[in-house]
């Protein structure tokens, strides 16, 4: 029952891992200090997590690490590092993303690149007020940044470029 328990906390930790890992890597130059901090933070605390349950089982069931490692090496890069470069690091745009819906309250709670790149989407189905909150979020004075549509762009995708309103 420990070595289940352990499991299951050290995935948790391992998921963590890799989605503020990934986030320290790709966002690091758009971030603020603070935002790092928050993400070097939660990458400490799933690594301390994930350290903490594999030492455990070590110590009590050293067989079970051909298991459990494999397993915790597929929660950091898959749904950790993966779903958080997939969704753009923002959890209301991953849940978004995975019901294929999303209403106005939704739309208002993401970052300005998750409520651009949603609204954008054709596999979203966006209710009325939320097509009413995409309309009033993008919609920009001519020569004015449109909010969230920076592009990486570059090698290694970590220049910012933008996309700006047409001149009329």
């Amino acid at each position: 029952m420990l070595v289940v328990g352990a499991l299951v906390i050290g995935s948790l930790g391992a998921y963590q891992l890799g989605w503020s890992g990934a986030d320290l890597i790709v966002n690091a130059p758009f971030n603020g200090a603070f935002s790092d901090f928050i993400s070097g933070l939660f990458f400490s605390v799933g690594g301390l997590a994930a350290s903490a349950a594999v030492f455990l089982v070590q110590r009590i069931a050293k067989p079970v690490l051909w298991v459990m490692v494999p397993i915790l090496l597929y929660c950091a890069a898959v749904p950790g590092a993966w779903n958080g470069v997939v969704s753009d690091f923002d959890l209301t745009r991953d849940a978004v993303m995975k019901r294929h819906y999303a209403n106005a309250y939704a739309i208002k709670h993401m970052t300005d690149r998750g409520r651009y790149l949603s609204c954008q989407a054709e596999n979203i189905e966006l209710t009325a007020d939320a097509k009413d909150a995409c309309t009033k979020a993008l919609t920009v004075a001519p020569g004015e940044r449109i909010p969230g549509s920076e592009h990486r762009c570059g090698p290694l995708k970590m220049f910012g470029c933008f996309n700006t309103a047409p001149e009329k």
